[in-house]
């Protein structure tokens, strides 16, 4: 599910621009939102860092996609891949953080 300022944007964009420039603004931001915090979870805590990505994949299963009812659904299914590939960036940031990955690595 998207943040409310990213959903009410792109609501705007596909009334007045047209429902592809619409996906397109919504994967661009949904991009930057999640790159902005993948670098900020550099300087968290493990703890923290642990219960961000199991809420993550928790809530990635459990929200509705309702972005399918604004735009084409495409651009749905490809800002759930970016969630994917985001929290999948964040498990291994975590596996890093906690030091397995020298005892994956062997």
């Amino acid at each position: 599910m998207p943040p409310v300022g990213v959903f009410m944007i792109v609501v705007f964009i596909k009334e007045f621009v047209g429902p592809v420039v619409a996906g397109l603004v919504y994967l661009l931001m949904l991009a930057g939102i999640f790159l902005g915090i993948y670098t900020s979870a550099k300087y968290w805590n493990i703890s923290y860092t642990t219960g961000f990505v199991l809420s993550g994949i928790v809530l990635i299963w459990m929200s509705p996609g309702i972005i399918s009812t604004v735009i084409h659904p495409v651009f749905g299914l490809l800002g759930t891949l970016i969630g994917i590939v985001f929290l999948g960036g964040m498990a291994l940031l975590l596996i890093e953080k906690s030091g397995l990955d020298d005892t994956l690595k062997r």
